[in-house]
């Protein structure tokens, strides 16, 4: 369905993305993961004609981007980060307006996506939270019922609940046979709805897998405070010590294995967390992909 090769967009002397590739096919969800400013929403950019491409190749279906961009504009669903709308316009105006774009368009639709996300039709873009703002932004990203439906950051400025209603969506817009690309930098929303995951780092993709492989790089921080047999865990990854706390940086698979010797020795107390967006991204960065 869409497929990109060696995509390269430089900003001057500084480069934007670099030998970004990967193909995205029918009914298939691929996400796109790396910390904010490693390349996702520039080469998502690219792909939707908002940003020209130094160097590479794009496809949908066969067909060259940017040259039938236009063609193929009515089969692509996309939902920005940020959703930045007319202020003083009313939602079922722009939901009017926004009818004219797409040739499969369903009213019905429309209206039901309307109740399932709870939008009041009557209220003005400048009366609505960040929230409700992405609701109005889900719907005309779904509402044409695209065959590539493009996310960047979607759940930016949701509560959980608004979360697990995109999430419902995007798993139908998948089992209809939709191919979605969607950016991210939660690896639990990742490992949720991905099928496959493309890593990138300083605008290169540097490592691309199925999604069952990611719990290789899945961690946990676990702080053990007062621990007296330090060889016991001279195999786990020691990350720091500050008075009198050792943490470690504890892959998904080894936590059994940690827990288990942490219980055959004496401390005084435990802390497990999840590693900061940094701690995480640096399991990936470490092993020296590139």
């Amino acid at each position: 369905m869409l497929e990109v090769k060696h995509m390269k967009k430089y900003y001057g002397k500084n480069r934007g993305i670099e030998r970004v590739g990967f193909k995205i096919n029918k009914g298939e969800i691929y996400g796109l993961i790396g910390p904010n400013g490693s390349g996702k929403t520039t080469t998502i950019r690219i792909i939707l004609g908002l940003l020209s491409l130094d160097a590479g190749e794009m496809y949908i279906d066969g067909k060259a981007l940017p040259k039938h961009l236009n063609d193929m504009k009515h089969r692509i669903g996309y939902l920005p980060g940020e959703i930045n709308l007319y202020p003083g316009m009313r939602i079922s105006k722009f939901l009017k307006y926004n009818r004219s774009f797409y040739r499969n368009y369903s009213i019905e639709y429309e209206k039901e996506l309307c109740e399932y996300l709870d939008v009041d039709m009557k209220k003005r873009f400048k009366e609505l939270s960040m929230g409700n703002r992405k609701k109005v932004g889900i719907i005309q990203a779904l509402v044409h019922r695209p065959d590539l439906l493009i996310l960047d950051e979607p759940t930016n400025g949701l509560d959980p609940l608004l979360q697990k209603n995109l999430y419902t969506l995007v798993e139908k817009e998948r089992e209809r046979g939709c191919a979605i690309l969607f950016s991210s930098h939660n690896l639990t929303e990742v490992e949720r709805l991905s099928d496959r995951v493309g890593i990138i780092k300083d605008g290169v993709l540097i490592k691309e897998m199925p999604i069952n492989q990611l719990s290789d790089y899945t961690q946990k921080v676990i702080t053990v405070y007062g621990l007296k047999d330090e060889k016991r865990f001279e195999n786990f990854e020691h990350i720091k010590s500050t008075n009198g706390a050792k943490a470690f940086q504890i892959k998904k698979k080894e936590i059994k294995g940690f827990l288990t010797a942490l219980n055959q020795t004496d401390f005084s107390d435990v802390q497990i967390r999840n590693p900061t967006l940094e701690e995480t991204f640096m399991a990936f960065y470490d092993r020296g992909e590139n």
